[in-house]
């Protein structure tokens, strides 16, 4: 069912570890995280430094509960922690 409530957007964007990195572990990381807050996660930009080769994508966070209005602060912590995972689990460097 659709939520009735605002959606709250957030974009997290990183440097990717090596070639070994898929864009379904990510989902998968912040779904883990997350859970049901999170409506849509949507890889928005691919970048490759021209210098350094180092290649940066940026995900754009579509959180959203089906039966209250979210505040910014509740998704900040569930945001940070999903960044924090990130980092820990997926060996991303942050740009955040």
């Amino acid at each position: 069912p659709l939520s009735r409530y605002p959606p709250l957007i957030n974009d997290i964007s990183f440097w990717l570890p090596s070639e070994t990195y898929s864009k379904n572990d990510f989902y998968d990381l912040a779904r883990t995280v997350a859970g049901d807050l999170i409506e849509k996660v949507v890889l928005v930009d691919e970048f490759t430094h021209p210098k350094t080769k180092k290649v940066s994508h940026c995900y754009r966070i579509i959180y959203r509960h089906p039966e209250r209005t979210l505040t910014q602060d509740e998704v900040h912590c569930v945001h940070q922690a999903i960044e924090e995972s990130a980092v820990r689990e997926l060996g991303v460097e942050g740009r955040f």
